[in-house]
């Protein structure tokens, strides 16, 4: 039977991976950097190291990307005691900007995260991650085809201007 601290516990490792995987998304490195403990430590196969050096990596590859977005399923958490055994499934959209013919493509990765997590001083952040590839593809498109966002949508941005930051 879980407790209220076992529910307490997977509430805080689940905001921790959702804040990663928005931190990556809006390319915001104190956001990812504060989700892992300082000797925290991260193999994402092309780069292992630590999480604020993930952080910065972060921050250096994916802003070709024209966006990318993590869609993180509710990951499967087993405790015991102060740690933590995790797997996250993600489907992760890494959209290219079209050349100057208009061709864009969106590489597609499905992974999962597995991760330890450990709770020091009361908090829960990840402590080793390995991120898992199960199968990816790549889809080229036209960017001039298709739905364009009229001048008065609201559009995501990859930096704290995006909406997320203002709130409504």
């Amino acid at each position: 039977m879980l407790t209220t601290d076992d529910l307490l516990a997977r509430a805080e490792i689940t905001d921790v991976i959702q804040r990663l995987a928005r931190g990556t998304d809006r390319l915001d490195r104190e956001l990812m950097a504060s989700c892992y403990h300082p000797d925290g430590f991260d193999d994402h196969n092309s780069f292992r190291g630590s999480g604020d050096d993930f952080a910065d990596w972060v921050c250096e590859v994916l802003p070709h990307f024209a966006a990318t977005m993590h869609f993180i399923a509710l990951p499967h958490i087993r405790l015991d005691g102060d740690v933590a055994q995790v797997d996250t499934y993600c489907v992760a959209h890494h959209v290219a900007e079209a050349d100057a013919d208009g061709q864009a493509s969106d590489m597609v990765l499905g992974l999962r995260y597995v991760d330890r997590f450990e709770k020091r001083d009361g908090t829960w952040l990840i402590a080793k991650r390995v991120c898992a590839f199960d199968w990816n593809y790549t889809i080229p498109f036209d960017s001039t085809v298709g739905f364009q966002f009229a001048e008065d949508f609201t559009v995501g941005s990859r930096d704290r201007d995006d909406i997320t930051y203002r709130g409504v």
